[in-house]
C-alpha cells in the first residue's frame, strides 16, 4: 500500500501534485491487472484525480470503475439539518470565481485548505454579498472531531485552522438579483398579472425607454447617487420588460441578450481578451472603429444611412453623422465644421432678413445640423451638452424667478436690464 501524502508537501501546486498522481496511477495500471487507488469520501465529489484519470484513461485503454462512497456533504447536510432537496449549491473553492452572483439556495463551499484560500474566497464572495454576510465555517464534517464556529464574510480570513475538512455554508441570498426581476416581470405579464403591462409591446415602450435613459443622465449630472441608484433601476428594467415581451414571441430572451453583449466585448476587446495591442485610450478607439466596420460591411448605397426616427433629432443627427463619417463621408480636420458652420450662419442672417419663414426655418436647421457635426469632431455629444446648458438655464432663471417674489413685484416691474444684472448674479454664484 502507498500514499502519496509525501506529493502534497513535495509540489508546487495542487495541479502539479494531482498530474502526479494521474501519471504514477496509469504508470501502474501497466504493471499490474488490478490496482486500487482508495480516496475519502465519493470518488467523483471534490476529487480531482479521479476527474483526470476519467478523462485520460480511457484513451490510453485502461479501464475504471468508481465504487461509491459517503462524500462529505450527506454528513455536512446532516449537521446543518438541511434536506438536499430544499436547494443546495456545492461549489469547489478554488474555482469561487466562477461565482457570478449570489446563490438562492444554500451555498455550500469545500476544500477551503487555507487561511489564503479563505481570503481568496471573501475577496471574490464581498464583490456579490454584504460585507457582514454570516458565514458558518464546518470543520471535520461526520467525524468525531466535528465543530463549527459562527463569522462574518468581511472576518472570514481573520481567523486560523483551515485545512482540507474545512467547509464554508452560507444561507440562501435574500436580496434581489436578475433571476428575481425577471419573475416579477414575468408575473406582471401574466394573466393574473397588471393589465396594462400585458397590453404594452415594443412600440408603446419606446417612449419610457427613452425617458429612462434621460432621467439616468440628469441624475449623473446632479451627482446625486441616490436618484442613480433608481434610474439605473428604472432603465434596466425597460431592458427585461423588452427581453420578456420578445421571450412570450418565441424571439429571444434575457438570457440571449447577455449572451450577446458579453460576445460583443470580448469581440470588440481583443487588446484584453486577445493578441492585439492597444496602449492608450487612442489606440483602444481607433480598433473599436475597425472592428465595427468590419461588423458591419458597411455597403455604399442609401439604404445604409438611416437611423431610428424616434431619437430625438439632435441625437438622431449625431448618430447619422457619425455613420456617414464612418462610410469615408467626412471633413478631413476640424476646420471644415468651423468654415461650413460660419457659411451656414451667414445664410440664415439672410433668410431672417428676407422675411421668409419658410427660408428661416430651412436655413435655421441647416445651422443646428452643421453645429451637431461640429460637436462630434470636438467628441461631444450635443444631446447631453444641450441637456446641460437646458438645466444651467432653469436654475439661473430660478434664481431671477425667487428675486422677483421676494421683492412683493411682477415680472413686468422690471426692465431687461435689472433681470439681467439678476442672470449675472447667479452665474457668479455658479462659480
Amino acid at each position: 500500500m502507498r500514499s502519496f501524502d509525501s506529493l502534497y508537501k513535495q509540489g508546487r501546486s495542487f495541479e502539479d501534485v494531482y498530474r502526479a498522481i494521474t501519471g504514477t496511477l496509469l504508470k501502474k495500471s501497466r504493471q499490474a491487472d488490478l490496482i486500487c487507488y482508495a480516496v475519502p469520501g465519493h470518488p467523483t465529489v471534490g476529487e480531482a484525480t479521479v476527474e483526470k484519470l476519467q478523462r485520460i484513461a480511457p484513451r490510453l485503454g485502461v479501464k475504471i470503475e468508481v465504487v461509491a462512497g459517503l462524500s462529505f456533504l450527506e454528513p455536512l447536510l446532516s449537521h446543518l439539518n438541511i434536506d438536499l432537496l430544499d436547494g443546495v449549491t456545492v461549489f469547489d473553492a478554488l474555482s469561487i470565481e466562477k461565482l457570478k452572483e449570489p446563490v438562492r439556495n444554500h451555498l455550500v463551499l469545500a476544500q477551503v485548505y487555507s487561511k489564503a484560500i479563505a481570503s481568496r474566497i471573501k475577496l471574490r464572495l464581498l464583490e456579490l454579498y454584504p460585507a457582514d454576510y454570516p458565514v458558518l465555517v464546518v470543520k471535520a464534517a461526520g467525524m468525531a472531531r466535528v465543530g463549527t464556529f459562527r463569522t462574518t464574510l468581511n472576518a472570514l480570513d481573520h481567523h486560523s485552522g483551515f485545512d482540507h475538512c474545512t467547509t464554508l455554508y452560507l444561507s440562501p441570498y435574500q436580496g434581489g438579483n436578475i433571476g428575481e426581476l425577471i419573475e416579477i416581470m414575468v408575473r406582471l405579464r401574466s394573466v393574473d398579472g397588471c393589465p396594462w403591462d400585458r397590453r404594452q409591446d415594443h412600440r408603446s415602450l419606446r417612449q419610457y425607454l427613452i425617458e429612462e435613459a434621460y432621467e439616468v443622465v440628469a441624475a449623473i449630472d446632479n451627482g446625486d447617487d441616490r436618484a442613480l441608484v433608481d434610474e439605473l433601476g428604472d432603465l434596466l428594467l425597460q431592458i427585461i420588460f423588452h427581453s420578456q415581451i420578445a421571450r412570450e414571441e418565441n424571439r429571444f430572451d434575457f438570457n440571449n441578450v447577455v449572451a450577446a453583449i458579453n460576445e460583443k466585448l470580448i469581440r470588440r476587446h481583443p487588446h484584453v481578451f486577445g493578441t492585439r495591442n492597444a496602449t492608450d485610450a487612442d489606440a483602444v478607439r481607433a480598433l473599436w472603429e475597425e472592428i465595427k466596420a468590419a461588423e458591419r460591411k458597411v455597403e455604399q448605397n442609401s439604404a445604409s444611412f438611416t437611423v431610428d426616427e424616434s431619437l430625438p433629432a439632435l441625437l438622431r443627427a449625431f448618430k447619422l453623422q457619425k455613420k456617414a463619417a464612418e462610410a469615408g463621408f467626412d471633413w478631413p480636420t476640424i476646420k471644415g465644421p468651423l468654415e461650413k458652420a460660419r457659411e451656414e450662419l451667414l445664410e440664415l442672417e439672410e433668410a431672417c432678413k428676407s422675411g421668409g419663414q419658410a427660408a428661416v426655418e430651412e436655413e435655421l436647421g441647416d445651422f443646428l445640423f452643421t453645429l451637431v457635426n461640429l460637436a462630434r469632431f470636438l467628441k461631444v455629444n450635443p444631446e447631453l451638452a444641450l441637456g446641460k446648458t437646458t438645466g444651467k438655464f432653469i436654475a439661473r432663471f430660478r434664481y431671477i424667478a425667487d428675486q422677483v417674489e421676494l421683492s412683493g413685484s411682477n415680472f413686468s416691474d422690471f426692465t431687461l436690464e435689472q433681470l439681467d444684472n439678476w442672470w449675472n448674479e447667479a452665474k457668479k454664484s455658479e462659480k
